[in-house]
């Protein structure tokens, strides 16, 4: 379902620029700085607002989404001015809305990457998943540093449902291009971040094949395992080589879980190296 629907409106635009911008409350003055002729409010089931939307004097509506930050005293004065309409949707709903607009967004602005898949690849995934978590069927299940999605096509066909997540634009627009990953269910930002953007903890965080991991990028990985961490009750991360996942358990572990390392034969390359909480 499209934010347009929801809120009964033909198209509305949305003023934060991408979806990161989505936690900063100084977005909210791209929607105070100019007047408006009309006002709505979207509400999540717990009657907290995640959408403000208002029309301007040509009859555009735009909105600001505060579904993952607090809206400021400034946002609220400016739509008391108005005969408010309200709205009410599930947090779930209005999420997936969200990400779908800015996914959207994101495929007319960015060039796909390259579709370098290994088709055999997908199958090692999906055994290896077998092997340690079983299906988690509908549970969700975050695929971190997605890339093209492979991790996320193999968790949705295994009953799971996966969130994805990267820093890398090309690769998500690629993933959405081949029809592994869903737009309702991507996210473009920066993976440190991951804990700013979903309300519940994950029963599952996966990440496959990540780094690969040096001295100089091993402290922004530490703090994007730990954030994977924090934000799932389990995870299981994969790596090319031994090294990258010694350090990869330490980092896990550093997080209060206890991780178990082991070298997978279903992959000889990607996902060779595994490590995993029980």
């Amino acid at each position: 379902m499209k934010i347009s629907q929801i809120l009964e409106l033909e198209d509305i635009s949305l003023a934060e620029p991408v979806f990161s911008d989505l936690i900063y409350q100084e977005m909210d003055e791209l929607i105070t700085g100019s007047p408006g002729m009309a006002g709505k409010i979207l509400v999540d089931e717990d009657d907290n607002p995640a959408v403000f939307a208002k029309k301007d004097e040509s009859g555009v509506w735009t909105g600001c989404v505060t579904l993952f930050r607090e809206p400021t005293l400034a946002l609220i004065d400016f739509f008391e001015q108005f005969d408010l309409e309200i709205y009410q949707e599930d947090n779930e709903t209005i999420s997936d809305a969200v990400r779908e607009h800015y996914s959207h967004r994101l495929s007319d602005l960015t060039l796909p990457g390259t579709d370098d898949l290994n088709p055999v690849r997908v199958k090692g995934i999906e055994n290896l998943l077998l092997k340690t978590v079983g299906t988690e069927k509908g549970t969700t299940c975050l695929d971190c540093c997605c890339g093209t999605g492979v991790g996320f096509m193999v968790m949705e066909s295994l009953g799971m449902r996966p969130l994805a997540y990267d820093n890398d634009e090309s690769l998500i627009s690629r993933g959405f291009l081949s029809g592994r990953l869903k737009p309702s269910r991507t996210m473009w930002i920066d993976g440190r971040m991951i804990n700013r953007f979903i309300k519940n903890k994950a029963s599952l965080a996966c990440g496959f094949m990540v780094g690969e991991i040096h001295s100089f990028n091993a402290p922004i990985w530490q703090e994007i395992i730990s954030a994977a961490c924090m934000a799932s009750e389990k995870v299981l991360f994969t790596t090319g080589t031994e090294p990258e996942i010694k350090q990869v358990r330490t980092w896990v572990n550093d997080t209060g879980k206890k991780a178990d390392i082991f070298e997978s034969d279903a992959d000889p390359i990607y996902d060779r190296w595994v490590c995993y909480t029980e």
